[in-house]
């Protein structure tokens, strides 16, 4: 997700009058640490395999690199329990990366590119509590987490002609207005329907539920193992809010599709219900200090893989081998093309908007379908402004103006105007404490022109970059998926984002395409705890 609704914790909870945010969801005991030791064994393929095997990763984003990580822990079980040297089960891993850095759409700037001021978050913004494998690569990585310094001033709900709801500094005051506003039952229902949907996402660091279930050869099924399959996913959110959680017309359309169109640029009509459930489950937010992208780069590191950046692959060529399959990878990199084969791929990238040849397709077992992706503009700027100008919104000068505007496109639906012509805008706190100079970031769909930046805040701005990209997936309500091995030794890692796009399911993805691997080639399966431990990281607190 790209920005927390934080302010939703304000006015969801019954009794929110602490100076600092309460958690949408209360803070869940981690009840997974489990410190058994079974006799685990490894495949006799395991024990007999001749040479290390070797991999390439297409990608080196939050799923090719979670991929990499996992992976070489799965092999570092292995070649333990067999009592060999690390390497002589999984060899080199090599990552393609076509961009020139690591993270994929987790990526930072800074100010000025002046790197002593604070790191701003071009792409995936922040990650929440039930992100598990987020928070524990913060720990394992030794990194800090940091406020994501939004809505210090407030919120307001803008519909393109007024403020439809604005908050304050008052907790009091803003609880009574919301009330009166929305009526206690829709936060009510919302938090238990959000609370149900988080609690099902936790089995995925369940090893009891892990290794009962074994790997998942399918996103379908492994959806509706977890209780977040076609029920979420085959209507909109405007559909599950109204007829299945029962949440009034205001709060469904200015609040909750204030979340929706923040995280995932969408409408409550246009956007699964599981994608609208996600975008209100922000208990926790957080975001690493210097960039979430640092929790990848550790994941590479620590695989000890082979990252090839500014690379783009051009051919996946399967080899006719018999028994396992085998691959030879093309990139731009002529230098870098050798004819030593892979015996598995995991591509972790979009195919479509991928270069590669697609010759590949006509062995797949079933075609990868095109996934339509929001082209977000992000800008970003910095100002003397501390909050947006009241003239702006054709509003006195000294009306109260909160430094986080998210937006409903409700009043244009219901009287065919057009819509607000952002999605957010949100002041992020001083590039360097005590500088008077703020970092601003609007997302939109389509560009801003610097007349609209000029009149937000009534001056040049001191720094900007304007950066357009495929954010995610737009989440169309969906019952089917792309294959998850279109043919075998080839792990396609990116079909999981039409069922939600975020840097934590990312991660979840790779794990998942290495379960199916490390299954295959050792026997190796989930929630194998020994010492408090397991390669999936499901084992340990």
């Amino acid at each position: 997700m790209f920005l927390s609704t934080l302010f939703v914790i304000t006015i969801l909870l019954l009794q929110p009058f602490h100076s600092s945010a309460i958690p949408f969801l209360s803070k869940q005991e981690d009840n997974f640490a489990i410190y058994r030791n079974t006799n685990y064994t490894v495949s006799d393929g395991g024990k007999v395999q001749s040479r290390p095997k070797r991999v390439a990763i297409v990608g080196a984003g939050a799923s090719g690199s979670s991929a990499a990580f996992f992976l070489r822990r799965a092999s570092r079980v292995v070649e333990k329990r067999l009592g060999l040297e690390q390497g002589s089960r999984l060899g080199e891993v090599v990552v393609f990366e076509k961009e020139g850095y690591v993270g994929g759409r987790t990526t930072t700037i800074h100010p000025h590119s002046d790197q002593r001021l604070r790191a701003q978050e071009l792409g995936g913004s922040i990650f929440v509590e039930a992100n598990r494998n987020m928070m524990k690569g913060v720990k394992y990585f030794n990194l800090t987490l940091v406020n994501p310094d939004i809505s210090e001033s407030g919120i307001g709900i803008w519909d393109g002609e007024k403020f439809l709801f604005k908050t304050s500094s008052s907790s009091w005051i803003d609880s009574a207005k919301a009330i009166w506003r929305y009526g206690p039952l829709s936060p009510y229902r919302t938090k238990a329907a959000v609370s149900k949907l988080v609690n099902n996402f936790l089995k995925l660091y369940d090893p009891t539920y892990l290794a009962q279930r074994g790997p998942r050869d399918s996103i379908e099924e492994f959806a509706e193992g977890l209780g977040l399959g076609v029920e979420y996913t085959t209507r909109t959110g405007q559909e599950w809010a109204k007829k299945v959680v029962g949440v009034n017309s205001k709060w469904l359309g200015e609040i909750w599709e204030g979340a929706t169109r923040v995280n995932y640029a969408s409408d409550m009509d246009h956007i699964h219900a599981l994608g609208a459930g996600v975008s209100m489950a922000t208990g926790g937010a957080s975001q690493v200090e210097g960039g979430n992208w640092r929790i990848f780069r550790g994941m590479l590191d620590d695989s000890k893989a082979t990252v090839h950046l500014g690379t783009e692959v051009s051919e996946i060529i399967p080899l006719d081998s018999k028994g396992s399959p085998q691959f030879i990878v093309r990139s731009n990199k002529t230098q870098l093309n050798d004819d030593e084969p892979f015996d598995a791929v995991f591509f972790a990238a979009p195919w479509h908007s991928s270069p590669i040849s697609k010759e590949l397709e006509a062995n797949f077992v079933a075609p990868i379908p095109r996934q339509p992706y929001v082209r977000l503009h992000v800008t970003y700027f910095t100002t003397t402004q501390p909050h947006p100008l009241a003239s702006f919104f054709g509003l006195p000068e000294d009306s109260y103006i909160p430094n986080a505007i998210l937006t409903s496109a409700m009043t244009s639906r219901i009287q065919s105007i057009p819509p607000p012509r952002f999605q957010s805008i949100t002041w992020h706190g001083e590039v360097l404490p005590g500088s008077g100079e703020y970092a601003v970031k609007v997302f939109s769909l389509t560009r801003l022109s610097d007349r609209f930046i000029h009149n937000l805040i009534g001056e040049e701005t001191g720094w900007l970059v304007r950066k357009e990209w495929n954010s995610y997936p737009k989440l169309k309500t969906i019952a089917s998926y792309a294959p998850v091995e279109p043919i075998r030794g080839l792990h396609y890692l990116a079909g999981q984002e039409a069922w939600i796009s975020t840097m934590e399911t990312q991660t979840i993805s790779g794990r998942e395409a290495v379960a199916r691997l490390v299954d295959e080639w050792w026997g190796l399966g989930q929630g194998e705890c020994e010492n408090g431990d397991s390669w999936d990281w499901t084992c340990s607190a």
